[in-house]
């Protein structure tokens, strides 16, 4: 039955769950789009009724993805890029004169960057741009020196000097949370910080591993570990005071509420 109610969700309702993933209110999403809420509304019960799964939970102001969506964000961006190059393939069969632009990037900047790449290039052109995208993955470097990627989008900087990158998104800070008792507090920098399992919140808009934190681990050659992956604050805060893991904090309510844990300490770094 779910394979049937499937074959009736359309891409634009793809796109309002990936949207909604991401920003986390359907407000923000419907007028993004340009859409009435209630249309937000039903795109996302039509999928509930399909995985039947809430999907999504309203956490104060914001939906919390479930484990389900968590797991469908990344196919459904694929079919997304999927749907982008069958397009494609459709206007130029037709002979219609379009610049095809291929860029790789991972599931979390992937959203709306089709959209924008084309909208930059109406403002100093008039041509037809295709837009494709592609997985980050561990060869795409080696494609973009062959000339088989035009771009590419990640958390961090090209190691080879032959690639001409910059950082676009620039790290702000945060707390480093860990029980008072902890060795990192010895001396609580990033080279000792990648050596203990980081607790991961569920909301967290990446994983553990392609976090900040994450890519500098592997730069210098280690393997950021993942101790757990919490649903809550609650749940960080049992893990942080029963283990040897610590976890990053950017917002200072969240902040707060771990520093109410009499065994709990925070710093900023």
């Amino acid at each position: 039955m779910a394979k049937d109610k499937l074959l009736d969700i359309s891409l634009a309702t793809l796109e309002i769950f990936c949207l909604v993933y991401v920003r986390k209110n359907a407000i923000e999403v419907a007028n993004h789009l340009d859409l009435s809420q209630p249309k937000v509304s039903r795109a996302l019960a039509a999928l509930r009724a399909v995985f039947d799964d809430p999907l999504f939970i309203r956490r104060e102001s914001q939906f919390q993805a479930t484990e389900t969506a968590h797991n469908l964000y990344p196919i459904f961006c694929q079919m997304m890029a999927c749907s982008q190059e069958v397009e494609y393939l459709v206007r130029g069969g037709k002979g219609v004169m379009a610049a095809n632009v291929e860029v790789a990037t991972v599931p979390q900047l992937e959203i709306n960057l089709t959209q924008s790449i084309k909208q930059a290039a109406l403002a100093v052109s008039e041509a037809e741009m295709m837009v494709a995208t592609t997985p980050w993955g561990e060869g795409t470097a080696q494609q973009l020196l062959n000339d088989e990627l035009d771009a590419a989008i990640s958390f961090e900087r090209a190691d080879n000097r032959a690639i001409l990158s910059k950082s676009i998104i620039q790290h702000r800070g945060g707390h480093l949370v860990a029980r008072k008792d902890h060795p990192i507090w010895q001396a609580p920098n990033i080279d000792n910080m990648i050596d203990y399992p980081l607790v991961k919140l569920i909301t967290m808009p990446f994983p553990a591993n392609r976090s900040p934190l994450g890519c500098y681990a592997k730069r210098v050659g280690k393997q950021l570990q993942l101790y757990a992956t919490a649903p809550d604050l609650g749940s960080a805060a049992n893990s942080l005071l029963n283990s040897d893991a610590i976890i990053i904090i950017g917002v200072q309510g969240a902040v707060d509420f771990l520093k109410k844990h009499q065994w709990i300490a925070c710093t900023k770094n």
